[in-house]
């Protein structure tokens, strides 16, 4: 059975509807870099992938998981979506806004530089960016105490949760002998 031997868990605002999970050395401009993720939840590069949110002015909640092996289903009620993919992580993750914003700087992982299997998981993406829509009909003035007050109440909803673990290499082991051929 899986162990979880880390778990982080910040808010943030997804600048321009997205932000950033990376390996700390990970160019965002670089020709390895993904593009934006428009309206899915990801767009994954080799040692980078961006996520998606629907909206940018209300700050979600992210939940970060290092495993030993691959993670047990989650018990934190259904997701609404979810993808899989791999990233390559030089023994540290990093998470950042689109603007490059460092919100986790260098989290160490306990599996080292390697490829990491990633389950990304999301649920109320949908629903913030249709409140939030609701909530700028029903106030004209964004600056107001009231609409203030109703923008608190949807911070820290959207929620996503980001698992890694190491990847097991996929092919034969080679052996080496220990005598010169």
């Amino acid at each position: 059975m899986s162990r979880r031997l880390l778990q982080v868990g910040v808010r943030l605002h997804p600048d321009k509807g997205m932000f950033r999970v990376h390996d700390l050395g990970a160019d965002p401009t670089g020709i390895q870099a993904p593009p934006p993720p428009g309206n899915h939840l990801l767009s994954v590069g080799y040692d980078q992938m961006w996520i998606g949110s629907l909206q940018d002015d209300v700050e979600i909640t992210l939940l970060l998981e290092e495993w030993d092996g691959m993670p047990p289903p989650s018990g934190q009620g259904p997701w609404e979506q979810e993808a899989f993919s791999e990233l390559y992580l030089r023994g540290a993750v990093a998470v950042a806004g689109a603007t490059g914003e460092p919100v986790l700087h260098g989290v160490r992982l306990a599996g080292g530089v390697g490829r990491y299997h990633m389950a990304v998981r999301a649920r109320h993406r949908a629903e913030i960016a249709r409140l939030y829509d609701e909530l700028l009909d029903r106030f004209r003035d964004g600056f107001s105490a009231s609409f203030q007050a109703a923008l608190r109440e949807l911070h820290g909803v959207e929620h996503y949760l980001v698992q890694l673990w190491p990847a097991q290499p996929t092919g034969p082991l080679r052996v080496i002998p220990d005598t010169p051929i």
